[in-house]
């Protein structure tokens, strides 16, 4: 706003005329046309005193205010328009003097430029695997990479301790079983030994009368019948022991044995609780429901941890090709080298510089016709106060005031 209150008091001839910066802001079109008409916009009305009551101190102080206003919009953005026209100015001057360096220079500028984008391409053609972990079992993974691969391998042996346990466990339950059947039908076989000797003594006791009746009332002569009873009855008695013996000896075989099993089953039983507390506590401290699981994490792990290097080392691969590319372009007279290393395309195809060169053209065109249109409302509002000052010279104070106040 300072320049438009120097630019007011050097039209009331207060301050010596100032040379021009350089750039021609005329009114009208510049650098060629295109299919908007700038007179058209320059032909609209900006503040008029139409309507203003100049007798009026309030409508004359808010026309002089709206004046002011506008010029210091418009100002302001003359101001914005000048820097980015000043800026695509120097685009389009680097770009003629990349196009008049030496062949030699030019075939140096596209082979860095080139290897830019071959990086670029081949990251582009890079297929990434899709993480299935989080940031934050990523994280933990990270923490604990040293002792992943010993921890999942006692994991696992622990595992497969744990499964053998529990199999010997099953075994010896099942061993168990069939011990205490075994001993329930050594029990009935004694059982029915001595039953057995019953019958027996029974029947030879009823066979024996048998026969001395025989002998007394009949007179017969039973002494064969007696020894034959004696023998038979002897030998079934022998049987009867013998089977009763061996069915004792079998179940109290069968009780050791059990009671064996027993013991061993409660020893498992120790180990599969110890082994599994362990687990649980692995488990819990790693977040995990099983060595599976563990495995899986970490193998994601990997994948997005060389993912992450292949990132990071396409990123300082990029930055050393820029790097070098910025190096060789400060050395020609570029006003911004920057700009160009974000851009190799241009440097090694030809079409694509052209586009760009008339996409700048086009870009300082629009910005002209901003700057234009804008110092026409600059200059038509101080158009305004001046001649406001000279139709009413006993205002010119007045105005001033209210004109230094936007200073």
């Amino acid at each position: 706003m300072a320049g438009i209150i120097k630019t007011f008091f050097t039209k009331l001839g207060f301050l010596p005329e100032e040379e021009d910066d350089g750039i021609d802001f005329a009114l009208g079109l510049s650098e060629g046309d295109d299919s908007v008409s700038m007179d058209t916009v320059l032909s609209r009305e900006t503040v008029r005193r139409s309507d203003l009551n100049v007798l009026d101190y309030r409508d004359r102080e808010r026309y002089v205010r709206a004046c002011c206003e506008q010029m210091a919009a418009a100002s302001r953005e003359v101001e914005t328009q000048k820097i980015e026209y000043q800026t695509v100015t120097e685009r389009l001057t680097d770009l003629e003097e990349i196009a008049q360096l030496p062949a030699s220079d030019k075939d140096e500028i596209k082979k860095r430029a080139g290897k830019i984008l071959k990086i670029e391409e081949d990251e582009s053609n890079y297929r990434r695997p899709v993480s299935k972990i989080t940031e934050v079992q990523f994280r933990e993974m990270e923490r604990l990479e040293d002792e992943i691969p010993e921890v999942l391998k006692t994991m696992r042996e622990r595992e497969d301790y744990q499964m053998s346990v529990r199999r010997d466990m099953n075994l010896l339950e099942g061993e168990k079983s069939a011990l205490a059947y075994q001993k329930k039908e050594d029990a009935q076989k004694a059982k029915n030994t001595r039953g057995y000797v019953i019958i027996i003594l029974v029947t030879a006791v009823l066979a024996f009368v048998l026969l001395l009746f025989l002998q007394k009332a009949l007179r017969m002569d039973v002494v064969v019948a007696y020894c034959v009873l004696t023998g038979l009855t002897a030998i079934a008695l022998t049987a009867c022991g013998v089977s009763y013996r061996n069915a004792q000896s079998d179940q109290t075989s069968a009780e050791k044995q059990m009671n064996r099993a027993i013991s061993l089953q409660n020893s498992a039983k120790i180990k599969y609780v110890n082994v599994t507390n362990l687990l649980d506590y692995t488990y819990a401290k790693y977040q995990v429901a099983n060595s599976y699981e563990l495995s899986y994490m970490w193998d994601k792990y990997k994948e997005e941890k060389a993912a992450r290097n292949h990132s990071e080392e396409v990123a300082q691969q990029l930055e050393d090709a820029r790097r070098s590319l910025y190096g060789l372009l400060s050395h020609f007279r570029l006003k911004d080298p920057s700009i160009w290393v974000d851009q190799p395309g241009a440097m090694v195809y030809e079409e694509e510089m052209t586009e760009l060169r008339h996409s700048l053209i086009i870009q300082r065109q629009r910005l002209r016709k901003g700057i234009d249109f804008n110092m026409f409302n600059l200059e038509g509002s101080k158009k305004e106060i001046e001649q406001l000052v000279k139709d009413y010279p006993k205002y010119a104070k007045e105005v001033l005031a209210i004109v230094t106040q936007y200073e």
